[in-house]
């Protein structure tokens, strides 16, 4: 029977949990009334402290077993594409939304396992990715705008998959779910400095991260004992585990009203360089 339940809904839970977003200038950019519209891509490799996931399994019914056990992610590679589109309230602030995908590659090492443990390979399918944020200049020098940034994203995916076996006197086939909800919130602060034809901008940032997953697996089979049916169940809870990081970055005029962002962050766990273009309106 396929008892891995646990580990593939963890494996998923902590990559979703430790996705970079892409801050751009903390200031506003906008003046009151004026659009922008742009695309962002981001890149993020990283290596994830160990997590727990809590798991049962049953038999025709019956509680067989249940514990909770650990899985460490090495190499954890996500690549988000997403586009935006901003607004500026009055000319020290400014929102925004953003509508993306996230493609999502790791390699997962299990610990205290009863069933799995040697490394692997996960490779998942793009996810959907929403989010909003809005930007703040609180202060403004000759050449420096002082300014802070807040983001929110959410995330809220279904990964399923089917399996079967078969042999001498006996076959059997089962399905495993993940439903997973996530949001995470990103505060950042800093100045953008205007170097005369590019700007460059940076500063601190703080990340949260609170989510939920709920796994199952159902199958059933037969041998020359009968009929027989199995449950397994998974559970756990989101929380990032770096919550502070830095970021520094560079803005280009490309042509008239349109900028070309590029942009580096990391945390004590990892790195992300981003890019983004956009255009005011």
């Amino acid at each position: 029977m396929n008892k891995r339940l646990f580990v593939v809904g963890l494996v998923i839970v902590s990559l979703c949990a430790n996705v970079f977003a892409f801050v751009g200038p903390p200031t506003a950019e906008l003046k009151k009334g004026q659009w922008s519209g742009g695309f962002n891509y981001s890149y993020s490799s990283q290596d994830l402290e160990k997590k727990n996931v809590k798991w049962a399994w049953f038999d025709d019914g019956v509680l067989e077993d249940s514990g909770v056990n650990k899985v460490k992610f090495k190499d954890v590679k996500t690549q988000m594409y997403y586009g935006n589109i901003g607004y500026g309230v009055e000319d020290w602030w400014q929102v925004y939304i953003q509508l993306g995908v996230a493609d999502v590659k790791a390699n997962v090492k299990p610990y205290e396992n009863d069933y799995y443990d040697e490394e692997f390979g996960a490779n998942f399918d793009n996810d959907f990715i929403w989010g909003w944020g809005t930007k703040v200049t609180f202060a403004k020098q000759d050449k420096v705008d002082w300014g802070a940034t807040v983001q929110m994203n959410w995330l809220d995916t279904e990964w399923s998959e089917k399996g079967s076996d078969s042999g001498e006197g006996f076959s059997e086939s089962w399905k495993d779910t993940i439903d997973l909800k996530a949001h995470d919130l990103l505060v950042a602060a800093g100045p953008t400095v205007d170097m005369g034809g590019w700007k460059l901008y940076g500063g601190p940032f703080f990340y949260y991260l609170s989510g939920d997953f709920k796994g199952k697996e159902v199958g059933s089979g037969s041998d020359e004992g009968g009929d027989f049916t199995w449950l397994g169940k998974a559970s756990g809870d989101l929380r990032a585990e770096n919550n502070f990081g830095g970021y520094i970055g560079t803005q280009f005029e490309i042509a008239k009203n349109w900028n070309f962002t590029v942009e580096y962050g990391t945390t004590g766990d990892g790195w992300n360089l981003a890019s983004g273009v956009a255009v005011k309106f």
